[in-house]
């Protein structure tokens, strides 16, 4: 039974999460951008200052001007797109995070039924197969036990006809039963 399907249509999936790394990541543009900018225009400045001529402060005024008309506009774009493709491509991430926590939130449950499919092009494919291989597990696992536990209440249910049926008068029957459900129940613990 599969309970989550392949198709995704929510780009943000944990948002929290997703607009956390992505203002981070336009933050750190921002910062190394002003970076960028004090190395490009520093010099300029320095130029501006040491220049005598009109003539050559007013070239260097121009540069000035018209960088920084384009530099911050081009870097501020630069820092938007970062953040957007950050949110676009932590979804390949974040989305199959989502769904192994609702598998593990199944498993935890006791839903060994369940299984978690993600998308052909997303992260974590490995941790897929290994959660439905973990499924797969206690699904084999709970149904041993329950054979387990169906035979041993035949086999005490047996015991008690015999007690029943025969009374006290042969014990050892009875005891022969126990002492082999026990030891069956021993060697079940290891």
């Amino acid at each position: 039974m599969n309970l989550w399907g392949c198709s995704r249509k929510k780009i943000l999936i944990s948002p929290a999460d997703q607009l956390r790394l992505a203002v981070s990541l336009f933050v750190y543009i921002i910062v190394y951008s002003i970076i960028l900018g004090f190395m490009i225009f520093y010099p300029l400045y320095n130029m501006l200052e040491a220049s005598t001529a009109i003539e050559e402060q007013v070239l260097i005024s121009g540069i000035v001007l018209y960088l920084h008309k384009r530099v911050w506009l081009g870097l501020f774009i630069v820092a938007v797109l970062g953040a957007v493709n950050t949110v676009i491509s932590t979804h390949k991430f974040v989305g199959p995070m989502y769904r192994f926590q609702l598998m593990v939130k199944e498993l935890i449950g006791g839903n060994y039924v369940a299984r978690v499919r993600i998308r052909k092009r997303d992260r974590f494919r490995e941790m897929e197969k290994l959660l439905n291989d973990l499924a797969d597990g206690l699904e084999l696992e709970r149904s041993r036990d329950k054979q387990f536990y169906a035979d041993i209440k035949t086999r005490l249910e047996t015991v008690s006809a015999i007690l029943e049926a025969e009374g006290v008068e042969y014990p050892q029957d009875a005891k022969k039963h126990i002492q082999d459900i026990v030891r069956e129940l021993n060697t079940k613990r290891r």
